[in-house]
């Protein structure tokens, strides 16, 4: 094969891959996406890893682009950063191409082969672990428009439709490589097509294809909202989309913004005065003050919760002041009245009930924060890099958050327990799992997203949320900014959503939901499998002097 034919499937490969992903409707592009690239891998380049660099610049550019933001308000920061992520992650992908490379080298192609689904999918999850982990491009996501296909992530989570897909593309592969002479006569031909090996291939895609989809048939008919609602309780929940330009929020008045959704929410309530919970974006409730925001006293919702009989959960910038004496973290703030008093800000989610339940504030600390955009991974080793690379819009040096739980929402009749997930939250399948194993009934993700409107940013986002809940099997409200805001079905199909870019608000019953998923109940036991596969691959790779052809 020729150094320029190389580059051009190299470079194929990046845009199937980035024409497979959502929003642009052509999933099925990934089952056939690495095919280039593997081809042309498979004819020994002078510079293989230039060659994966091409394939995944091109994926990341094509599909992630929007990190810069590119709005005309958009901070230098945010421009800049989404500029490194791009030049710089394409090289996470290499690895999986390594650790194959390795065994096709030292050990048989065949293995190799066969080995990789295992390695990618090893890959992908070593990608979501860590405070520098994107798991975003998980090429599971490619499908998650294709609902009736995909419902086995009840089972596997999103590793599994990534396994499979990337099987499907090495069966392929196998079926290109026995054409790969192009001087083959026509009987030679023939008895290639007739070949078992390429029978067996196909009829091993066809099961991936068919296995899925009666799996998908039965999932989607038990998993049926009229059905759903008619045998479980429910809840029913407002959400409230203000609309607000993230560029001027933390400029801005925090009570006028408080103002505004309560406006919003005043005006649903007039429509659907029996509404059990109203939520709120991401830091809806900015920074009214150092002592207010640590005090935890919402009497300033009180009065309009009360009023509704509604309870709220809304985003929240809580600060936590550290008692004189205990031990503070490097990266922890003075008082600007008192530098002997340290405090640190968390990203919060904080349920308010009606008075007359009588509950305190529950407040959960966002656990998994933006690289860079919200804190700097592992600060706590550098800390003379906030004077550099802290962004400079709002509360941009959050802490993390300890703890992860449930809360309990109390209603007429009972109570519920929610899983209140904050923004990029929701692309760690097993931390969302986790919030189910804690007894969540329902589950809610709060975000922002308006640093990226108009693009597919917030889109992609959203489509991630449905991922969670078909492998949960519970219902998500997910309130953005801007959007996109709406209720997902268990089937990850939308029961409703508000338009984008609109200051407006919706509101749905949802069932209350008891059952564990198979990864609800045992996590990521996929990407655990696959990774105990690969390193025994390639340590056997690494002894192994046999070297076969496909």
């Amino acid at each position: 094969m020729k150094t320029r034919n190389k580059y051009f499937f190299a470079t194929l490969s990046g845009v199937l891959l980035a024409l497979a992903y959502p929003p642009v409707p052509f999933s099925l592009f990934a089952f056939i996406a690495l095919v280039p690239l593997l081809t042309a891998l498979e004819f020994k380049p002078k510079r293989p890893y230039l060659l994966l660099y091409i394939t995944f610049f091109v994926y990341h550019g094509g599909m992630n682009y929007w990190i810069s933001s590119w709005q005309p308000d958009c901070d230098p920061y945010l421009l800049v950063s989404g500029l490194v992520v791009w030049l710089v992650h394409p090289f996470f992908f290499m690895f999986p191409f390594f650790i194959y490379r390795t065994i096709r080298k030292k050990f048989n192609a065949e293995s190799a082969v066969w080995a990789f689904p295992f390695i990618w999918v090893f890959f992908e999850w070593l990608h979501s672990v860590g405070e520098f982990s994107y798991p975003w491009l998980t090429l599971g996501y490619t499908q998650t428009k294709n609902t009736l296909w995909i419902q086995f992530v009840d089972i596997t989570g999103v590793w599994g439709a990534s396994f499979l897909i990337v099987l499907v593309n090495i069966l392929i592969f196998r079926i290109v490589m026995y054409f790969k002479n192009e001087n083959i006569s026509n009987a030679e031909l023939r008895k290639i097509i007739n070949n078992k090996k390429i029978l067996i291939n196909l009829g091993m895609i066809l099961l991936i294809i068919v296995v899925p989809l009666l799996y998908g048939i039965i999932a989607t008919k038990n998993f049926n909202h009229n059905k759903l609602a008619a045998e479980n309780k429910t809840i029913k929940i407002g959400l409230i989309q203000p609309n607000i330009n993230p560029w001027r929020k933390w400029e801005t008045s925090a009570i006028s913004q408080i103002l505004l959704h309560q406006r919003i929410q005043d005006s649903l309530d007039d429509i659907h005065p029996d509404i059990d919970l109203y939520i709120w974006s991401e830091t809806a409730i900015t920074l009214l003050g150092l002592d207010i925001n640590s005090s935890h006293n919402f009497s300033f919702l009180q009065e309009n919760l009360d009023s509704t009989n509604s309870s709220l959960l809304t985003g929240f910038a809580d600060i936590y002041f550290y008692k004189p004496g205990e031990k503070h973290l490097p990266t922890s703030k003075n008082h600007s009245m008192n530098p002997n008093l340290y405090y640190d800000s968390y990203n919060s989610a904080v349920l308010v009930h009606p008075q007359k339940y009588g509950l305190k504030p529950q407040v959960y600390h966002k656990m998994k924060l933006t690289p860079f955009g919200e804190r700097i991974p592992y600060v706590e080793y550098y800390t003379i890099a906030l004077k550099w690379l802290e962004w400079g819009v709002g509360i941009s040096s959050w802490a993390l958050g300890t703890e992860q739980k449930a809360m309990n929402i109390a209603l007429n009749g009972g109570t519920a327990k929610v899983g209140s997930i904050i923004c990029i939250e929701s692309i760690y399948p097993s931390f969302v799992g986790n919030f189910v194993r804690l007894g969540a009934d329902f589950l809610t993700v709060i975000t922002n997203d308006a640093w990226y409107d108009h693009t597919i940013g917030p889109e992609q986002h959203y489509l991630i949320s449905a991922m969670r809940a078909m492998e949960t099997k519970r219902y998500i409200a997910r309130c953005a900014n801007t959007g996109v805001t709406g209720f997902i079905e268990p089937t990850g199909e939308t029961l409703l959503r508000a338009q984008q870019y609109r200051c407006t608000a919706i509101t749905a019953s949802i069932p209350l939901l008891k059952n564990e998923t198979i990864f609800v109940r045992f996590g990521d036991w996929l990407p655990v499998l696959c990774s105990a596969v690969s390193i025994i691959f390639f340590l056997y790779s690494l002894i192994g002097r046999k070297k076969n052809n496909l």
